[in-house]
Formats: structure tokens, sequence, C-alpha cells
């Protein structure tokens, strides 16, 4: 039987409503642990949820139809939700992230109706430069903090260095209590709770 909260990933467990940062330095490592995360959710029947550019979109898709993955009845059983995120995140090109909270538990509540009990979620933040102003971005990151806390969800927010700003990478971990960086999971002593965050990032 699967432990239903195991990361997948370092021998690591979460909490449900717990909210996570994974920082990479590239996609190799960026799959070696996001890849398991999806993985061990769906082997212990939770709707998972990846959201994230087409690129990080085809590197899951990949990775899980090579690891034996029936791709196409997991994504038509809606156990497996696979967006694009500018889908997730913008609507009409705009950052509105009461719509992106709406549409977790949207999906939260959809999976439940379908017999899955809870979720996981994991967005790639690859597609923010440009879109998003760092402000915006780090208000939103604590917004998540509270609006999860009591739901059977657990959500990982993924930063690949090479692909983000620096200021990103420090909203990030202002915003999460938890992070994966390189190959261990930390307490983060960086994580400022809403109302203690600066959101003055230079």
């Amino acid at each position: 039987m699967v432990d239903p909260t195991a990361f997948g990933y370092g021998g690591f467990s979460f909490s449900w409503g717990d909210h996570i940062c994974a920082i990479f330095d590239d996609r190799v490592q960026q799959a070696e642990v996001m890849v398991p995360f999806i993985a061990t959710g769906l082997r212990a029947a939770q709707r998972c949820v990846w959201v994230g550019p087409d690129e990080s979109c085809r590197m899951l898709r990949t990775s899980l139809a090579g690891a034996g993955g029936d791709l196409p009845t997991l994504e038509a059983s809606s156990q497996l939700v696979i967006i694009e995120a500018t889908e997730y995140y913008l609507e009409a090109g705009l950052f509105e992230p009461a719509r992106t909270m709406r549409l977790l538990h949207t999906l939260l509540d959809d999976g439940q109706r379908q017999g899955y009990a809870s979720m996981r979620l994991t967005g790639d933040a690859s597609w923010l430069p440009g879109r998003v102003d760092v402000e915006t971005w780090q208000g939103y990151e604590l917004q998540v903090n509270e609006a999860i806390a009591d739901l059977p969800v657990a959500v990982v927010c993924q930063y690949n260095r090479l692909q983000v700003t620096g200021s990103m990478v420090v909203a990030a971990l202002r915003t999460h209590p938890t992070v994966i960086l390189g190959e261990a999971v930390h307490e983060n002593p960086f994580f400022m709770p809403a109302g203690n965050a600066p959101l003055n990032i230079t």
C-alpha cells in the first residue's frame, strides 16, 4: 500500500496543507524530484495536477510514459490533469490571484466528486519572467499558505534557477515553509509568514 503522504523523493513525507518550494538547477534535477511526486500520488489514487509551460508538460508526459504510466487512461479519467501554465494563471494575459485560487478549489472539488479524496498540485514557475511582477507573485504565494492550510491538498512550486530571476527565487524562499534544494529537504529558515514578509524586493 502506498503511503498517501509520501513525497516520492528521498523518503520525505508531507502533511496535507503543505506548501513546498522546490528549487532546481536544470530539467534533469527537476524530473528526478518531481516526477516521483506525481507518480506516487497516482499510485495512491489521488488527483494529481501539473501546471507548467509546454516544455515542462512534455517532460512530465514523457517521463511518466517511460515509467510505464498509461497516460491516455490517466488523463481521460481526470486523475492526472496537465494544464499549460498561462491557461491556469492568466486570463486575457492578466494574472488575477483570486481566479487562480478559485481554480485550485474547483480542481479539488471536481476530483472529490470523481472519488479522489485528496490532491497533489505542482506548478512550474518557468513561465513567470516578463508576465507577473515579483511583488504580486510573492503576495499570491503567501495567500496559498492560508488557502490550503485546512485542505487535503499538497502544493509544490517549482523554480528553475536558470529560468527565473534571482528576485523570484528570493520571493519563493520568503513564502514557503519547506524547501527542496538540491538533494535535500529543509525547513526553510528564510520563510516569512504573511504580515511579516516584505514586499519590496530588490
